[in-house]
């Protein structure tokens, strides 16, 4: 699992890769890319041919995460949903 941002600065703090990272670390072969910018955008997913590797695009809203104190469970909830990772999980 690799999990990397692209978000505006002043919520940069608040967009926390590590612990999705860490929540979903037995999920293999799979990147995650989080966006949360005023400007928006689209979700995407493809996976690499080469490596294999499976990658999808997770938009956060932008004024959503703004206004909230912690990001992390809506983060961890959109990634399973991505995933499709949902209740009855191992991995919840």
């Amino acid at each position: 699992m690799e999990v990397t941002k692209i978000v505006d600065e002043d919520i940069a703090a608040k967009v926390d890769t590590q612990y999705v990272e860490d929540q979903l670390a037995r999920v293999q072969n799979v990147g995650l890319l989080y966006i949360c910018t005023s400007e928006g955008g689209e979700e995407d997913e493809w996976t690499d041919d080469d490596s294999g590797m499976r990658y999808i695009v997770i938009h956060l809203p932008y004024q959503e995460v703004k206004h909230i104190p912690d990001a992390r469970p809506l983060m961890l909830q959109l990634a399973k949903e991505r995933l499709g990772l949902v209740a009855g999980s191992s991995l919840n």
